[in-house]
């Protein structure tokens, strides 16, 4: 459904909203315990380190991982000390920090910003993001989940090291005066200030490289590609489905009714789904954690039989597998649940469906 018959022009095309979104970007979790999440994302799941986030006083609150060369593909932030707004949502159980879409151009931030202010929608915040360069605007959803839209995002390379500290130049938090200026020239300008360009950060995990993977080896049996879908609780369905699809622009898959609930599978581009809507009541009759509104966090592993062999070395570093009802995750046919702590669930999976010409299932 259109928000409006208004139309935009989102790069030659008429769109419905002045954005378009093409992919699910990144993922970021709240959690206190920024030490364990570390020991999580990076030993047992084999994240690479891109990044971290200190307090004024040089400890760590926040850290960058990545599965591809994307400056991050999941992040931990400690919301202790964040602003009151974002820390009154975590108390209430939203411990997804933000979920992350990409857009094709600058203008479209801007534009969205705007869209989203004439629809009544909340603002977090506008910027540019650094560490990983990445220009966004935030925005939260009806129960408090955080909503982000970008534009670009750093890429690491062969050296694995991230872009300098002494390269940050951070904007105020408005709309973007535009042209901004390109990516290279930010580079030139670096070099003839006399900026080390490979002086950023960069950190390898110190275990053995032991398992042939595919021919490879590698630290564990498997490795992940890219973060999946996210499910999350949500206490009214139909405003949180008029949200994601009528505001945010993502496009509805398929509804599934399960012990009389209504859930709904949404996507951005041709996976089968890359947020689902799951009703708060299910939250109790499933016996999940009332700690959190995030049902679960999709991670993709590259063949089946990488699957079979992170299942095995999971449950043998101490995860604990949780049951997981099929129903709940039309379109992935072979997954298998963990918990990373009391709260967030980690989905692994293989292979999702792809959504075609037609759109259909």
């Amino acid at each position: 459904m259109n928000p409006s018959s208004k139309t935009y022009d989102v790069g030659g095309v008429a769109m419905p909203r002045p954005f378009k979104l093409v992919r699910l970007g990144h993922l970021g979790l709240w959690d206190p315990a920024i030490a364990r999440c570390q020991t999580n994302f990076i030993d047992l799941l084999g994240l690479r380190h891109t990044d971290n986030v200190r307090t004024p006083n040089g400890d760590v609150m926040g850290f960058f991982t990545t599965c591809n060369t994307d400056h991050h593909a999941l992040i931990a932030m400690d919301p202790t000390d964040t602003d009151p707004v974002r820390k009154s949502y975590f108390d209430a159980g939203i411990t997804l920090n933000q979920l992350s879409f990409q857009v094709n151009s600058l203008r479209e931030i801007n534009d969205a910003h705007s869209f989203f202010i004439s629809k009544g929608v909340q603002i977090s915040r506008i910027g540019r993001d650094l560490p990983g360069s990445n220009w966004a605007v935030y925005a939260f959803d009806p129960d408090g989940h955080r909503v982000e839209l970008f534009y670009g995002m750093e890429q690491i390379g062969w050296s694995g090291v991230s872009k300098p500290e002494a390269m940050y130049h951070r904007l105020p938090q408005t709309e973007f005066q535009l042209p901004q200026r390109a990516e290279a020239e930010e580079v030139r300008e670096a070099r003839e200030q006399g900026i080390d360009l490979g002086s950023g950060f960069g950190s390898l995990s110190q275990l053995p490289y032991t398992y042939d993977v595919g021919g490879v080896l590698l630290q564990r049996p498997f490795k992940v590609s890219r973060v999946g879908p996210v499910r999350i609780f949500v206490a009214d369905l139909d405003a949180s489905e008029h949200f994601y699809t009528d505001i945010v622009g993502l496009e509805k898959t398929q509804e599934v009714m399960y012990q009389g609930h209504r859930c709904v599978y949404l996507r951005a581009g041709s996976e089968h789904h890359s947020v689902a809507l799951i009703p708060l009541a299910l939250r109790a009759q499933l016996e999940m954690s009332p700690k959190t509104t995030m049902m679960s966090l999709g991670l993709q592993v590259q063949t089946y039989a990488q699957l079979r062999a992170a299942r095995a070395f999971l449950a043998a570093n101490g995860l604990v597998e949780v049951p997981f009802p099929a129903e709940l995750h039309p379109g992935v046919q072979y997954a298998a649940h963990f918990m990373l702590d009391d709260m967030h669930r980690i989905e692994l999976y293989f292979d999702m469906d792809q959504i075609g010409w037609n759109g259909e299932v």
